[in-house]
């Protein structure tokens, strides 16, 4: 450790390491987000923490590793920052925190270790090893946690684990994450607006890096993890259509429904008997054409799993312009017969009064919307989630907005 880096004090060593990272032609990737949220340095600190916002490191733990291990968890704590990993996974965190947390830094720790093998710029801290095993280099914190899953299950029994991590519980190795992920600490409100200013400081940093490192694209572990992390729609809307429709069934995973690990989803392979109606009320203006296959067709796999009563299709604009109905034996054709019509206006609150002439009680309502509406007071009296199309800035009247992309 060189006699200037001794000499700093450690707050001068956390600004000196941002420095080092703004610098680093790929680490540049994650510059912009170590400026989103404070950092904090406490005495009682253990180790080092994160609540997807703010940092936190232990002094004394600070202070024992050179420059390379510091910086190295600098970046571990701005890695699960840039994932999202404390604001995106709320329910699998509640059923699973300690296997979860294990998941989170297996990914962060291979991705870093993926941008500088030799240890050229940072190095692993030697007071305590972080997780990184390297099978799961490339792989997405739901992928890892399904893995450590099984292998807790194998130690646990034929049980398999419960909430809590009671069996198993340390995916069969042991090992322990280094740092804290703080799970819930932000409110919705913050947590919305702290992920939006992530998002910017991603792509300012790689803005920054490709300057840096003389290139258009670096194709980056970042870019990869971050790519994964906004297609979770696929994740958001699976739970929720399966709380909806079967309650405490979501909790089996043992084992795993096979059909949505390729999508890196975690959930149980069987449930009850089907409940009631599900309606996906969809917007037909232009922009939405092209997302309907990818997205029925996600639905279509949900619905032949969770099986519920049927399946109503609302098309709409300024008015409902039609509708398709599939029963269960229909499902898997649901994203290859879609009829479409509509396509002038969008007025989503002519399908809350359509729903309430009809007299229809669905389970709950499925919207899918670029956002650029007509009207905002499209609130139905059941739970409704939003399917948002290249919109971010959409807010929904009511219940959850789930951002799609199509590109």
């Amino acid at each position: 450790m060189s006699k200037t880096w001794e000499k700093l004090n450690p707050h001068d060593r956390i600004v000196a390491v941002h420095v080092d990272i703004s610098n680093h032609k790929d680490f540049a990737s994650l510059s912009g987000v170590t400026y989103v949220g404070d950092v904090k340095i406490n005495d009682d600190i253990p180790t080092a923490g994160t609540n997807g916002r703010d940092v936190w490191y232990g002094t004394a733990f600070l202070m024992a590793q050179n420059r390379k291990q510091l910086r190295y968890l600098c970046l571990h704590e701005q890695g699960h920052k840039a994932l999202q990993h404390c604001t995106l996974y709320k329910p699998l965190v509640t059923k699973y925190p300690r296997l979860s947390n294990m998941a989170m830094d297996h990914v962060v720790n291979n991705m870093l270790e993926e941008m500088d093998p030799t240890y050229s710029f940072i190095e692993p801290c030697a007071v305590v090893a972080p997780l990184c095993d390297k099978q799961y280099k490339g792989w997405s914190f739901v992928e890892v946690l399904q893995d450590l899953l099984k292998k807790a299950k194998k130690v646990g029994g034929k049980g398999g684990p419960e909430k809590g991590d009671v069996v198993g519980g340390d995916g069969g190795n042991g090992d322990q994450p280094f740092d804290e992920h703080v799970m819930g600490e932000l409110t919705e409100e913050e947590a919305k607006v702290t992920g939006r200013q992530i998002d910017d400081a991603v792509r300012q940093g790689k803005i920054l890096a490709n300057k840096l490192a003389g290139k258009q694209s670096l194709g980056s572990p970042l870019d990869r993890a971050t790519q994964k992390r906004d297609t979770n729609w696929r994740e958001y809307l699976t739970e929720w259509v399966t709380a909806l429709c079967e309650g405490d069934e979501y909790s089996r995973f043992a084992p795993p429904n096979k059909r949505l690990l390729p999508l890196g989803v975690v959930m149980p392979s069987h449930f009850s008997e089907a409940t009631g109606e599900l309606i996906v009320a969809c917007d037909t203006s232009g922009s939405m054409s092209g997302i309907y296959p990818t997205v029925f067709g996600e639905i279509a796999r949900i619905a032949e799993n969770v099986k519920p009563d049927s399946v109503r299709i609302i098309w709409w604009d300024s008015a409902v312009c039609g509708e398709q109905v599939f029963k269960p034996h229909e499902y898997e054709r649901i994203g290859h017969q879609l009829s479409p019509q509509g396509g002038g206006g969008t007025t989503p609150e002519c399908v809350v009064q359509y729903i309430r002439d009809k007299k229809y009680q669905p389970e709950g309502v499925i919207w899918l919307t670029d956002g650029y509406l007509d009207g905002s007071n499209a609130v139905v009296d059941v739970p409704a989630i939003w399917g948002v199309v290249d919109n971010d800035s959409f807010t929904p009247p009511q219940g959850k907005a789930v951002r799609i992309y199509s590109n």
